[in-house]
């Protein structure tokens, strides 16, 4: 009796350790390093209904541009590169839009480092920080506004899970960095024996 239960306290002890490896291991695949990232971030020109659904457009539309361009590039400096030169046509696509909804907005684009809150993506959340990004700035752009990770291309995983963290949600958030704990791998054999 003595023996089994030694045997299981020692079970017990190697199972929890590689655990805890393996966590580490699957956490550090899925981090994203935000000095690689590149944010798309378009603001509205006001809160109203029609200049949000306007942002919305401006939206789709460079989307459908830019994911192409960007989806096979290897390296944010490259990325970068193919934004500038891209500029004149994503400014002539916002603008476009724009007319075609009936609106005289202007439209410019920026492109620089900016404060952004906690975001979430499908399965994993970048924490609030300072982010490399292109800003499309709709007429006043004063209105809420609309961001995604542009480099490398996550956006059609934001629409298609429209997850933005508020701040209510930032404590439960689940982040994946070294310090959180976002993984959880459970054995069956230790299920049973703490049980």
């Amino acid at each position: 009796m003595k023996k089994s239960i030694f045997i299981l306290i020692i079970l017990f002890f190697g199972i929890l350790g590689w655990n805890v490896l393996i966590k580490e291991h699957l956490q550090q695949q899925m981090t994203y390093d935000p000095n690689k990232l590149i944010r798309l971030h378009i603001l509205a020109n006001s809160d109203s209904d029609v200049d949000q659904k306007l942002k919305l457009k401006v939206r789709d539309a460079l989307l459908a541009y830019l994911t192409p361009l960007l989806d096979n590039v290897a390296d944010r400096d490259s990325a970068r590169d193919i934004l500038l030169k891209n500029e004149p046509m994503i400014l002539n696509i916002a603008s476009q839009i724009i007319r075609d909804q009936g609106a005289k907005y202007e439209v410019k684009m920026e492109i620089g480092h900016y404060e952004f809150p906690i975001k979430s993506y499908g399965d994993f959340t970048l924490p609030a920080g300072n982010y490399e990004a292109v800003r499309i700035l709709i007429g006043n752009a004063q209105g809420k506004n609309w961001w995604c990770v542009l480099f490398p291309p996550l956006c059609f995983i934001d629409i298609t899970n429209a997850s933005t963290a508020k701040t209510e949600d930032v404590e439960g958030a689940k982040k994946f960095n070294k310090e959180d704990d976002p993984i959880e791998i459970r054995w069956k054999l230790l299920d049973l024996i703490t049980d």
